[in-house]
Formats: C-alpha cells, sequence, structure tokens
C-alpha cells in the first residue's frame, strides 16, 4: 500500500520517517515546521497573564521556561539513551529514490494547494505523527486509513503534553501512547493500539517522552503492516465525555514546575510501588505489550 507521511521537523520525526521508510513503500513526506514566534495564547502569553501584576515573578517564571524548554522541551536530543530507544536514524531524513519530500511553513498542512499534490499520488494511507490539526478535507484523501500517534492514552488524556500532564496531576498510571484513526475531533478517532512503556523510578521527563514517542512509531509500523496485509485493521471507538483535553495554552510556569518537582519526590517511585493497583483503573483499547524495555 502507498502511504504519505505527515510530521514535523525534530529528532523524533526524522526517526518516524526513516522507521516507516524501512517497512513500507512510501510516496511522500511532508515535514511541517514550527511555530516561527509566539502568538496569543502561547506558553509566553498565558505566563505573563499569570504574573501580569508582579514582574519579579515574570522574570523569574520566563526564566524556569527557558530553562524547561532547553533541558526538556528540545534537551531530549541529547538524551544519553537517545539511540537505545529510537530504532532508526534521528538526526537527518534518508530520503529515498522515488519518494518526494516537502517543507512546508507552519498551519500550510490543510492548504488546498498541499491538498491538490497530495492527492496526485493516491495513498491508501496517511501516517501522522506531531503535525497541526488536521481538516476533514484532508482526513478524507486516503482510500484506506490516516492514522496518528498521541503521546498520551485517549480518552484519558488528549491534546498538547499529554506524557506530562499526567505527571502534573500526580497520575503517571496514564502514561502512555495511543495509534488512532484521525477524525474532525482532538484525539478522539477510534483506537487501533494503546501501550504503556516500561519505566523506571529514576526517568526523567526526556526518558519517559522518549520511551512514550519510541513505542508509538513502534504501534504505528504494526498497524501500518496489519493494514497492508489485510486491508483492515481492528479499531474500538472511544468513550464519550471521558478524560481530559490540554491545549498549549494550559501550559505555564505552574505546570512546568509542578511536573519537575513531582519527578524530583519520587513520584515514579511511589507510582510503581502499587502498579497493580494503579493501573488497574485505566482501560486500554487494543492493547500491545511494550517493546522498549531498556
Amino acid at each position: 500500500m502507498k502511504t504519505v507521511i505527515f510530521t514535523r521537523t525534530g529528532f523524533h520525526h526524522a526517526s518516524f520517517v526513516n522507521r516507516l521508510q524501512e517497512r513500507f513503500e512510501v510516496a511522500c513526506v511532508v515535514r511541517e515546521g514550527y511555530p516561527e514566534s509566539p502568538k496569543k495564547g502561547t506558553v509566553l502569553s498565558a505566563l505573563r497573564s499569570i504574573f501580569r501584576k508582579d514582574a519579579a515573578g515574570l522574570i523569574h517564571g520566563e526564566r524556569f521556561l527557558k530553562k524547561f524548554h532547553e533541558s526538556y522541551s528540545a534537551g531530549f536530543r541529547y538524551h544519553p539513551m537517545l539511540k537505545e530507544y529510537l530504532r532508526a536514524h534521528f538526526d537527518v531524513v534518508v530520503e529515498k529514490p522515488g519518494t518526494k519530500y516537502l517543507n512546508i511553513r507552519c498551519g500550510e498542512i490543510n492548504s488546498p494547494d498541499l491538498r491538490r499534490y497530495i492527492t496526485s499520488f493516491n495513498p491508501d494511507i496517511i501516517a501522522v505523527l506531531g503535525s497541526s490539526v488536521i481538516k476533514p478535507e484532508m482526513i478524507s484523501l486516503p482510500s484506506v486509513a490516516m492514522i496518528n500517534i498521541h503521546s498520551g492514552l485517549s480518552p484519558y488524556y488528549r491534546g498538547t503534553w499529554s506524557y506530562g500532564w499526567p505527571i502534573v496531576n500526580r497520575e503517571p498510571e496514564y502514561i502512555g501512547v495511543t495509534v488512532h484513526h484521525i477524525n474532525a475531533g482532538i484525539d478522539t478517532g477510534d483506537i487501533i493500539f494503546q501501550t504503556k512503556p516500561v519505566l523506571r523510578k529514576d526517568d526523567d521527563l526526556n526518558a519517559i517522552f522518549l520511551k512514550v514517542i519510541a513505542e508509538g512509531i513502534e504501534l504505528a509500523v504494526k498497524a501500518i503492516e496489519e493494514i497492508s496485509v489485510r486491508g483492515i485493521v481492528a479499531s474500538y471507538r472511544q468513550p464519550g465525555k471521558t478524560g481530559r483535553l490540554y491545549r498549549m495554552r494550559d501550559f505555564n510556569f505552574e505546570a512546568a514546575q509542578a511536573c519537575i518537582k513531582n519527578l524530583e519526590e519520587g513520584i515514579l517511585g511511589e507510582y510503581l510501588s502499587r502498579r497493580q493497583e494503579r493501573d488497574s483503573k485505566v482501560k486500554l483499547f487494543g492493547y500491545v505489550p511494550p517493546v522498549i524495555f531498556r
């Protein structure tokens, strides 16, 4: 089956592309850039809203978030286990003969021009990791499926930073990854596979993120393999009105601070000591055992 990839330009996105190219016929890879500058509703504006009456607090909060971004949001690429978690090259996309590679700006994923371009490939599957929200006109393009890797367990945690919010909320039992069909909602499509990574009590936020993404990429490979062989893959409708939806504007200094504080105070060790009890309240759909054990 002919596959198209929608993703971004980060290290883990490159690994996603390279891993799928190892296994499948990829017709086109679309890499969407990140936002060029903060806009209303982003982390910075939310932070300023919180500290608008406290200039000293504003400066402290901005410095903390800058350090947080350097150490975690972008810092995972320096993790010593990066090569062990990601199973394909991550430093550069390996361009294959016969595959088209297209870089677009943030927000252009739904443009009419791109839609016409992708239509020319007659894709059976579009596999997505990290793009902007995709509109119905684009969702309808593949003949078989458009699937997404969501770095959280739907429906419990949907939207952005879904591996971090369970730590903020002291619910590490909800750290996991979902591969699902894309629909018009945000991470609400029918679930194909889910898994939970093998956590260690001393994992930092980078290790958690990399484990979630690495497991998600392998679930996407499994889903595409099943579709390629059978022409279809089993899926499960998500329960309605369950869980939380987080957007970029929800992330702020307090959330980042709570995340790091909870990890430093041993929240993972606390969870692991009662894992069976804590996991019993988490219902998974299409469960596949984790494959990354390091």
